[in-house]
């Protein structure tokens, strides 16, 4: 999968078909998403507002200087910032699997900042936050629930998913890494990483760019500052 296999984000804001997120509890009963407000979901579920706010911070800098190459509708901006503001809602709930937490809490508690299509977006690439993202595990996916959603909408969400990974990966630290120069060439963009934990989170940017060229042709490289 590479740029040239561009979907249809830019009609996606402004459809109203049908989302499929309508679905079955652990019960086996059938329910319907009851969208909270970003601030319902910050206190009920206790989420980091530092690391939120660092992530959404990273991921809009990344979907700015990147958008000649992820193609997305400049709307979708606004998709990008939230799910990355809501990526960790599982983490209070389940630490060691907050990224399948998140997608449960957000499947039935979708931001009610965004339009009701794309609420399992948010949901989807807070679970694709966390480990490890190949073709093998998006092949599986879509022989699931994932793959029951939109075709447009599963590849909304792996592109958003790209950018929500790096920018998580900046944050790792905690010490408020920042993007430095950057400098583009031919299929290859490089980063340097500001701040005192920038060798710590290059590398774990580094780690978390897998789903970025499993879907681009133009690969990302990511260095301390100080290192030349």
């Amino acid at each position: 999968m590479n740029s040239d296999n561009k979907s249809s984000e830019n009609d996606i804001a402004g459809e109203d078909s049908d989302s499929g997120i309508s679905g079955k509890n652990q019960s086996g009963e059938e329910f319907s998403p009851e969208p909270l407000s970003l601030e319902d979901l910050y206190h009920i579920y206790g989420i980091e507002r530092s690391h939120a706010d660092n992530v959404a911070r990273n991921a809009l800098e990344l979907f700015d200087i990147l958008n000649s190459i992820h193609g997305l509708h400049p709307e979708m901006r606004n998709v990008v910032e939230i799910s990355a503001l809501v990526h960790d809602t599982g983490v209070a709930t389940d630490f060691e699997n907050h990224h399948k937490a998140g997608r449960v809490i957000l499947l039935l508690h979708p931001p009610s900042e965004l339009p009701e299509r794309l609420w399992p977006v948010v949901a989807w690439t807070a679970f694709l936050h966390k480990k490890r993202v190949g073709k093998e595990k998006v092949e599986k996916l879509k022989g699931k629930d994932f793959g029951k959603m939109p075709e447009d909408l599963q590849n909304l969400t792996l592109k958003v998913a790209s950018i929500i990974r790096l920018a998580d990966g900046l944050d790792y630290s905690r010490m408020e890494s920042r993007l430095g120069k950057v400098t583009f060439g031919k299929n290859i963009v490089r980063f340097e990483i500001k701040g005192q934990g920038a060798a710590i989170d290059a590398e774990r940017m580094s780690k978390k760019g897998d789903l970025w060229h499993m879907l681009y042709d133009t690969k990302l490289e990511f260095r301390p500052e100080s290192e030349k």
